[in-house]
């Protein structure tokens, strides 16, 4: 809930006004949920549904099949968008980011600050509010939030609203908009003014 209220608001700023959501329970009541074959049973029926930008909020290790399929979504005009995690910069790199055609998402608090708990992938494309935000919750209540998973929110609303069919032409107008690049915010931040202000 929290992620699909950051793109489409009610109750606080949409960052994709007016978007089209399609949403894949990878977890559900499965006791693999979660596992790389669910998620790559979700991103096979986004590629499908020709679904132009899936955002992943999540980050686990390196796992071949996820890879292929990751891959393959990108060869077949999905754009997938990853958070680096949240186990801090000593943590190995995180996948799906870390996968070359993935676009790879860290956060930055209210000042600009990259998320001292941010994780790291192979590569780093953008940033994106990740702290001192606020967020709705299953009960529809307006609640702080923190991680990259928030960023790589933003970082797939701005995408979607570039997006006109051609992954390198988003890219550009992304690279135009983004703001402070830099060793910790790969071509800079996006989306700063996204952010809901925790109260």
């Amino acid at each position: 809930m929290a992620i699909a209220s950051l793109l489409t608001g009610g109750g606080i700023r949409a960052s994709a006004p007016g978007a089209a959501l399609h949403v894949a329970d990878v977890y559900g009541s499965d006791p693999a949920g979660g596992s790389a074959s669910a998620l790559a049973r979700a991103l096979a029926w986004m590629v499908q549904g020709k679904v132009p930008v899936v955002v992943m909020s999540l980050a686990g290790p390196d796992n071949a099949l996820l890879g292929r399929f990751v891959a393959a979504a990108r060869a077949r005009g999905t754009m997938v968008v990853a958070a680096v995690g949240n186990e801090g910069p000593a943590a190995p790199p995180a996948y799906p980011a870390s996968y070359p055609q993935a676009i790879a998402v860290t956060g930055v608090d209210a000042r600009g600050r990259v998320l001292v708990e941010a994780g790291r992938a192979r590569h780093l494309d953008y940033a994106a509010p990740g702290a001192d935000m606020l967020a709705l919750n299953a009960a529809g209540q307006a609640r702080s939030v923190r991680g990259t998973s928030f960023a790589a929110a933003l970082v797939a609303a701005r995408l979607s609203a570039a997006w006109s069919g051609d992954a390198a032409a988003a890219l550009k107008v992304l690279d135009r908009e983004a703001k402070g690049a830099g060793a910790r915010t790969g071509r800079g931040v996006l989306c700063g003014a996204c952010r809901t202000a925790a109260r």
